[in-house]
């Protein structure tokens, strides 16, 4: 596995979060979330939470959100975006340095970060299962791989091993759903992905299939 391998310069908090906003275009991530999942009321740990993608969402039905990102640029812009809502607690760090009582949240969700922190997967799991309850659970939402999406960025491979790797580790798939990327302009995804060579994009609708994963602890 690439250790190196990454897709996004998170320095850019403006870029990350312009492409942030045209994934799942038809919201069936947070349909899906919402409907299988029971969050209400609940205690839980948004790690990687990036720009605000799923912090809104996840505190609109929780009792309490902690929300750990090291990236101040993206953090910056989630707590701007979320600045009204009263259940959030933001972290400004690196998710290993987390520092919850015991036993204290219900969820652990991990929107797209949990993989960008593979390296540390030996430390952070015994961390994981130390601020979870009893029968807490960890849900993971990534890339599913054989799709668009993954082809144009050359990361059919990495996704394909990377799902391995999460089955492995004792995590249960529980949906893979067809979403839809779309884009205002080509220099929205050219600017997050600098690397892609510009040839590869051939439409502002790019299909995406996400993995929508679980495990129990």
């Amino acid at each position: 596995m690439d250790s190196n391998l990454w897709l996004f310069d998170y320095k850019k908090g403006i870029t990350y979060e312009q492409f942030s906003q045209c994934e799942d275009y038809n919201k069936k991530i947070f349909k899906f979330l919402s409907s299988y999942y029971n969050l209400w009321n609940k205690q839980i740990l948004e790690i990687g939470a990036g720009s605000g993608k799923f912090t809104s969402f996840l505190a609109s039905m929780c009792d309490q959100l902690f929300v750990v990102e090291k990236s101040e640029s993206l953090m910056n812009i989630n707590q701007k975006k979320n600045e009204l809502l009263k259940n959030i607690k933001f972290i400004l760090d690196d998710i290993k340095n987390l520092n919850l009582p015991e036993h204290s949240v219900d969820y652990i969700f991990a929107g797209w970060s949990l993989t960008s922190m593979r390296n540390l997967f030996e430390c952070l799991f015994p961390l994981f299962q130390k601020v979870l309850k009893k029968d807490g659970e960890m849900i993971l939402v990534e890339n599913a791989g054989n799709d668009e999406f993954c082809q144009v960025v050359h990361i059919e491979n990495f996704t394909d091993e990377m799902k391995r790797e999460y089955l492995k580790m004792g995590f249960k798939q529980r949906a893979i759903l067809d979403t839809l990327i779309k884009l205002p302009n080509k220099e929205v995804f050219y600017n997050a992905f600098e690397g892609v060579d510009k040839m590869q994009l051939k439409s502002l609708n790019i299909k995406h299939k996400v993995l929508i994963l679980d495990k129990k602890f």
